[in-house]
């Protein structure tokens, strides 16, 4: 926090003499929310489980909306209008309520005594679509919970869609002015000490707030403190996603119990092996809450040949094969033990990969498709899908103890649009590409710049997205030297080893198949396509060594 006390403390001092009197928010009885939206990821609940697909109505819940900057008095008109529909506690607790924020913040104190209230009387928050709910206006939205049960705790009640957009930062920039300096006044360091004493003194404040309100919120401790480091101040012209941190992710609603809703959940008729790797990785994040590095999925048809490219560093070949279609749990027997694993189908389209869990051993995953055409993924780990279980996992100790719904414990759980980003990815913004084994590149490849090909020209589907992204195309340039070069060294056996590799290319990132007017199929296309660029490109410079 240090080194951003100039800047805060310049903003500190702007805001003492030169602001502005500004209008306090907007808050009123809207109509009531009638579209129907669908469930993006699983939820967490205490009722019946809620599966991704399933649909969150606000129709029947009085609706209150709250627009514009937050300043004082805003919480107590915002309490004051909630006990008019909840007059007597003992027989409205249970009456649903739904605000909805459009603010980009305010008053951080203000904030922290709306969410206050909303909690108090157990309100359901929503940032909807196309609205913005930032800085303060986020800490009051983790006020959402609801009741489900007389004596027991409030429930988290909060919800957010895809197109809306709920930022979080430190406080710093929106405490009350420490001291009141008069225009003019030269900038001592006496006078600057004090001012960041007064500022601390009051960020410490601002942390304490918000710390003793975590359980209560019941919000991830690593939110909480990837918050407090992402600073901001008045006047910011930094993009947004630099100033704030954006939830848009699937750890990202989960750390702060957040229900991630959608106009209209697609499901994709063609996906990647990244996008597969990805789903995998969802998979075990929301069955353990733990993460297992399982990486990009091949296709069964790819287990089972023996010419892939030289040089390929993939993980994952199973050895084994389903009896059928599907992917189904084999039993393998040692002098010693039984050991169960997930094997493949016979469906050569299928995707296939295998990883570890940290203390819980190996861990396998297939995405395959299912009778009705749509794609499904299956994970096995004998700790977690053992014989006799009635489909849950159980994991922590004492007051820490999760009892937890394994999605695919019976059969495969549908793989839906956003399920391709894995548990981290954003839905908002592109992968970044890094440039992949860059390191390990002769020195006159590395400053190759732009695709091996014409990107003016027409382009199949690979092409053009490896034109759209500046560093695909500089690993593609690399490619096309590269090979140049180990041909010129090694004859046609290299031109054997590419057009392997091509063939690998186009059944693991299925470029034809794709919908590059998707989004996120075209992210999951260009990861798959810097994926086995990047692979090739080292196993060809390993050869020119």
């Amino acid at each position: 926090m240090l080194p951003m006390a100039p800047k805060l403390v310049a903003a500190l001092v702007v805001s003492t003499v030169c602001a502005a009197p500004v209008l306090a928010a907007d808050i009123y009885w809207a109509d009531p929310i009638g579209t129907d939206f669908a469930y993006v990821y699983p939820a967490e609940t205490l009722g019946d489980p809620i599966e991704a697909g399933d649909v969150q109505s606000f129709a029947q819940m009085p609706h209150l909306r709250i627009q514009g900057r937050i300043e004082a008095g805003d919480a107590a008109k915002v309490e004051a209008m909630l006990w008019e529909e909840k007059p007597n506690w003992n027989a409205d607790m249970f009456k649903d309520i739904v605000v909805s924020f459009d603010s980009e913040g305010g008053d951080f104190y203000e904030g922290l005594a709306m969410a206050d209230a909303i909690s108090k009387l157990a309100v359901t928050t929503f940032v909807g679509p196309g609205d913005s709910c930032l800085s303060s206006c986020a800490i009051a939205f983790l006020g959402g919970s609801a009741i489900v049960m007389r004596g027991i705790p409030s429930w988290p009640s909060r919800y957010l869609h895809v197109e809306g957009l709920l930022g979080f930062h430190a406080p710093f920039s929106e405490i009350p002015q420490a001291i009141q300096i008069p225009r003019g006044t030269a900038l001592t360091g006496e006078l600057t000490q004090q001012m960041a004493q007064s500022f601390y003194g009051q960020a410490q404040a601002a942390i304490n707030e918000i710390a003793r309100r975590m359980s209560e919120w019941q919000i991830s401790p690593d939110f909480v403190f990837e918050m407090l480091t992402k600073g901001s101040y008045e006047g910011d012209t930094r993009p947004i996603e630099d100033r704030f941190i954006l939830v848009d992710s699937y750890i990202g609603a989960t750390q702060l119990k957040a229900k991630v809703l959608t106009s209209a959940l697609t499901y994709p008729a063609e996906i990647t092996g990244v996008g597969a790797g990805a789903v995998c990785s969802f998979l075990v994040r929301a069955n353990t809450g733990r993460s297992a590095p399982l990486g990009i999925a091949f296709p069964v048809e790819r287990l089972r040949r023996s010419d892939s490219a030289a040089g390929d560093t993939s993980t994952g070949a199973s050895a084994k094969f389903a009896r059928g279609r599907f992917p189904e749990v084999v039993s393998e027997r040692s002098t010693v033990t039984t050991a169960r694993r997930l094997v493949p189908g016979t469906d050569p389209e299928a995707f296939y990969t295998e990883g570890s869990l940290s203390g819980m051993g190996p861990i396998q995953c297939s995405v395959y498709r299912g009778e009705d055409g749509r794609w499904y993924a299956r994970t096995f780990n004998e700790n977690i899908h053992f014989p006799d279980a009635d489909g849950t996992y159980v994991h922590g100790r004492g007051a820490d103890l999760i009892k937890v719904r394994v999605l695919d414990f019976e059969q495969g759980y549908p793989v839906n649009r956003y399920l391709l980003l894995g548990p981290s990815g954003s839905w908002l913004h592109a992968p970044i590409l890094d440039a992949a084994f860059l390191d390990r590149m002769p020195a006159w490849a590395e400053d190759i710049k732009g695709a091996s090909f014409d990107c003016a020209g027409e382009l199949d589907p690979a092409a053009a997205v490896i034109c759209a992204f500046p560093a695909l195309a500089d690993a593609d340039g690399r490619l096309g030297a590269l090979y140049s070069a180990a041909r010129a060294k090694r004859g046609d056996t290299v031109l054997e080893e590419q057009r392997a590799w091509v063939r690998d290319r186009n059944r693991v990132c299925r470029a034809n198949g794709v919908d590059l007017e998707d989004d996120f199929l075209r992210w999951n296309l260009a990861l798959c396509l810097m994926d086995m660029t990047g692979k090739r490109n080292q196993a060809l410079a390993q050869q020119l060594q």
